[in-house]
This record gives structure tokens, sequence and C-alpha cells, in this order.
């Protein structure tokens, strides 16, 4: 078995790091989660993020941003892929992003090899966080990362160096676990760090008391909030939206969740600027004065302790302005669904346009003022071992997997 690899049940001092990622309650075989940090560890993109978050080099060596931003040339290996597979490649990863990427990089006009060993991206607009954009997992170009699969069982699987005799990362015996198992297996001694958490699993992290430092969290930016969903007659309704905003109380969810880098926001932008709560209360109750009955409202929402600790502050908020709700599955029908995602500041427009029914990324005018409910940043948290190196909190809560070291 790979745990035997990894020295027994507890991490051995010259063996693999043992590592959790945390996923769903949903049962899900381990295959199916090659995304994410573990995408990232075994592939790579034209660039990568390291653990502070910032661009390094991955098949592109280096690269240059021309023509007022809309112009990207990437320099490529020529000991690897030619430009031509990559730009290929790449193309089919970009056709291939989900709906709110998809919408962030809609600038992109064409990828092409120009030379043997140059791919040109061109681009109709500036995009600035095109890199970071392009550094995400699923823009891997199937072409080998610093870590290579090197076995696997039911539960886990490890995660080997690429390279000459000397690789500069670790091996990596790596679970893609529920969040209570990972928990319970760092509480243990039995794994050396655990990544992945948000504010629906935070309560389970903090049901035990750890040593100083251990758990940690990162500044992320993104989008915490709730966006319509289609087929939903209520939440196309633009004065209901803005009262609901209206009735958040966002400092008291704020300090439920009690995640230090947690910050509330009530605009997209990020703003901490509002009226008092019984002035927002009151301009609430003025937009819905004659409104016709509003249906209880479905609200989807992951699994988890946090999760339904937030429903529950919403469902307070709203029912003092006359609006009742209950919370529905996250895949569900419902007429809001919560939006919880890391990304750069300046794609969060478009991500929450494309996240909510109604609202068409390509209409720049729609884009400065989506139909977004804001709450707060994202939160994310990691349990990290002592012994280890190669953690650092950063924005975009990137924590490479071949980055980590152990100190001892």
């Amino acid at each position: 078995m790979l745990a035997a690899l990894a020295g027994g049940c507890r991490p051995a001092a010259t063996g693999p790091i043992v590592a959790s990622l945390i996923t769903t309650p949903e049962p899900r075989p381990l295959h199916a989660a090659i995304t994410g940090p573990l995408r990232a560890a075994t592939d790579q993109g034209l660039v990568r993020l390291d653990r502070d978050g910032q661009i390094v080099a991955g098949v592109a060596l280096r690269w240059a941003i021309v023509d007022n931003g809309r112009d990207y040339i990437f320099r490529i290996d020529p000991s690897g892929a030619s430009a031509e597979t990559i730009a290929r490649r790449l193309r089919t990863a970009l056709h291939r992003a989900p709906d709110p990427l998809k919408a962030v990089l809609a600038p992109i006009d064409s990828v092409a090899a120009v030379t043997a060993t140059v791919v040109e991206i061109r681009l109709s607009m500036p995009q600035p966080d095109l890199l970071v954009l392009l550094a995400r997992p699923e823009f891997g170009l199937e072409m080998g990362g610093p870590l290579r699969i090197g076995g696997r069982d039911a539960d886990a699987v490890l995660l080997r160096p690429t390279g000459g005799d000397e690789p500069l990362a670790s091996p990596v015996l790596l679970r893609v676990e529920r969040v209570g198992r990972a928990v319970a297996r760092f509480a243990a001694g039995h794994a050396r760090f655990v990544s992945g958490g948000t504010f629906a699993d935070l309560p389970v992290a903090r049901a035990a008391a750890w040593p100083r430092g251990a758990l940690v969290f990162d500044f992320a930016t993104g989008l915490f909030g709730l966006v319509p969903r289609p087929g939903s007659a209520v939440a196309t309704d633009g004065a209901l939206r803005r009262a609901l905003s209206l009735a958040i109380d966002r400092d008291r969810i704020v300090a439920a969740i009690d995640a230090p880098r947690l910050v509330k926001a009530t605009t997209l932008a990020g703003s901490i600027i509002e009226p008092s709560l019984p002035e927002r209360i009151g301009m609430a109750q003025g937009l819905l004065a004659g409104h016709a009955p509003i249906p209880a409202l479905r609200i989807a929402m992951p699994a988890g302790p946090g999760a339904r600790l937030m429903f529950a502050l919403l469902a307070r908020d709203w029912a003092r302005i006359g609006v009742a709700a209950v919370v529905v599955d996250a895949k569900a029908d419902a007429d809001f669904a919560l939006i919880d995602m890391v990304a750069p500041t300046g794609s969060l427009a478009a991500i929450a346009c494309a996240a909510a029914a109604g609202c068409d990324p390509a209409d720049r005018l729609a884009l400065l003022d989506p139909p977004y409910i804001p709450i707060a940043t994202p939160v994310r948290w990691s349990l990290v071992d002592r012994s280890l190196d190669g953690f650092a909190e950063n924005a975009l809560a990137a924590h490479p997997l071949d980055q980590l070291r152990r100190a001892d």
C-alpha cells in the first residue's frame, strides 16, 4: 500500500510529505479530483504560481507584454514540445474552460505559434489578469509538472519529483478527503499539511486545539456573495436584490465566521462603507413597500456547519424586512446561490456577471453593476505542521505541493 511508502501511520522523517486536500462531502473517487493543486503539481501551463501567489515560468521560459497590453509573447523551451503543439493545446484548454473563466478570457482573439519557440496571444482589449488566469490548473498543457504520479491506491496518490538525480521537489503522499477525516489525520500527527478549507468547514477545524501557527488563513481576494440563478422569477427583480443586500448584517456574519483575514464587502470592489443597519433596514422596507408578495426565497448553499450558520444569519436578517428564505442543496433549483471563488480583483466583475443569470459579460455596461450581492472576501484556511517550510499565505490561496519542504 502507498501508506507504507510514507513510513507507516506517522509521517516519516525521510519519507514523502503526507498531505490532504479537502473535498466536498459527497463521495468522490480520487481520480475525479485531478484538479486544483494536484493537477498544478503534475501539469503546467505557460506560467505557474509560486508559493507567494506570484507568476513564475512554466512551459514558457520568459514572456513580454507589448502593444499596450494586447499582445503577449511567450518564449518556449526549445528542448520541449514545439510552439505549435503548445498553442494547439492551449486553444483546446481555453475552449473547455468553465463559463465564469471563459467570460474573463473572452478578449483573447488568437493563440498562435509564430516561430518554433514562440507562442503569441493576441487580445481585443487589455486583460491585466491574463497571466494569473493562465496559471490556473484548468490551463495545464499536458506537459508534465514538477511532480509525477508514482503510484496510487483507493484513497491516496504518491507524487514523485520529476527531474534529475537531485530533484528540487520532495515526494508527496496526497489524499483527497472530507474535512473531518483530514483534520483528524492532522490532529493525530499522521499528516503534515491540509489545504482547501473554506468558510463552510472552518468550524470543523476550530473544534480542535491547535499549536500556535498551525491553523493559517490566506488574505484571499475574490467573490463571496449571492448571484441569481437561471429560471428564477424573483431573482431578476432589481429592487428585491437591493433590499436583500441592504438588510444583510455583514459585520455579524464576519464576526460569526471569525476568520482573521475576513473582511466584509459592500460592493464588488470590496468597499466596507455602508449606512447603519437601522438605516439600511428602513431603506430596504421602503424598496419593498407595495411590492407583490414574495415567496420564500430558495438559497443554494454548500454543505457544512459554516454554511448552515451563515444561512441562519441571512434568513434572520431578511425576516426583518418580511422576506422568508429556505436553504437548498448547492446543485438544486434556487433563486440565489452562494458564489465562493478566489480570483484576481480585475476579473471579479466579469466572473460575477458570468455566474449570474440574466447578465451578459460581453455587455460592457452590465459589468459596471452585475446582479451580485456581496457579503465578504473568501475564506481559505490550511493546517501546516511546524516541520514544514515552503508555505506562505497569499491573495490567490496558491500552495504548490512541489514547494513544500521539511524544516526538520
